[in-house]
């Protein structure tokens, strides 16, 4: 059980700072173009989004089912995001995963923080090791396709060599983790996953629009309800809403999935301070 996607048409456009309606829907760009002038700002915000939405996840998943974890927690839900949003028979092209790469490459070249303010003892890497974990991975996932992409980031074909073997691995333990531990066995209840877009303030309303138009609650309520319930939850709430700071986090303690809001914002204005455009 890889996943089950709402196949979703994208009618609003991006306007930085903010949205505008836009009427012809946004196609997606073949990988073989990818490149920061082939993605538009909408796909980079909505890429984004769906990879911080399964990261947040995988995070989800390891608490749930207390599934084993080898390294930081961190790089494992960045790792399954981008296995759920890597090319597959199901539809996914790797654009959305190469969205998330270019915010995080963007979020590390736009920032003015120096070497010495840099968190080094954080869970997370830092925003290029992110960024590269994907590019890497995507290229292990579909060499011929992604190494146009690889090549314009600057993987150097000795690192390429081992993204070949990262991607295999990464795509095989969480298929085993998934089928193992938390596949629905037939006549068995899935979760219950309610959801929620909560009111937004005038700040957050076109963001709040935006994720709702997309549909971002419900892909991951349409994921997560396919999972058998763990020995102790049966029901994970899944909300968007202001939280007076961008993010997005996984509640271990009320088992929830949150978005923040003011994330979408941060994102769209870092993707036009990238250089991204949306298409007139």
């Amino acid at each position: 059980m890889k996943r089950m996607l709402l196949a979703a048409t994208l009618s609003l456009g991006l306007a930085a700072p903010s949205f505008a309606q836009a009427p012809p829907p946004v196609h997606l760009a073949p990988p073989q173009s990818l490149s920061p002038l082939a993605i538009s700002l909408e796909q980079f915000t909505k890429g984004t989004l769906r990879f911080v939405m399964l990261h947040e996840m995988g995070h989800g998943l390891v608490d749930l089912y207390d599934l084993p974890v080898l390294g930081r927690e961190e790089d494992a839900a960045d790792r399954f995001a981008t296995y759920w949003l890597s090319p597959d028979e199901r539809g996914e092209d790797g654009v959305a995963a190469a969205g998330a790469m270019e915010w995080w490459l963007a979020s590390a070249r736009l920032s003015d923080s120096k070497r010495e303010d840099l968190p080094w003892w954080d869970e997370h890497g830092m925003d290029e090791q992110r960024g590269f974990q994907i590019g890497c991975l995507l290229y292990g996932s579909a060499p011929e396709d992604f190494l146009p992409l690889a090549k314009r980031i600057g993987i150097p074909d000795r690192r390429l060599e081992g993204c070949l073997g990262e991607a295999h691995q990464n795509a095989a333990s969480w298929s085993v983790l998934l089928r193992g531990n938390v596949a629905k066995v037939a006549g068995t209840p899935g979760l219950l996953v309610p959801i929620a877009y909560e009111k937004a303030g005038a700040d957050t309303q076109a963001a709040a629009e935006l994720v709702q138009t997309w549909g971002l609650l419900e892909e991951l309520r349409d994921i997560m309800v396919q999972l058998r319930p763990g020995d102790d939850t049966a029901m994970v709430l899944i909300s968007a809403r202001d939280c007076g700071f961008s993010n997005a986090f996984w509640d271990p303690n009320e088992k929830s999935l949150t978005l923040c809001y003011e994330l979408v914002n941060e994102i769209v204005s870092t993707g036009a301070a990238a250089g991204f455009k949306q298409p007139s």
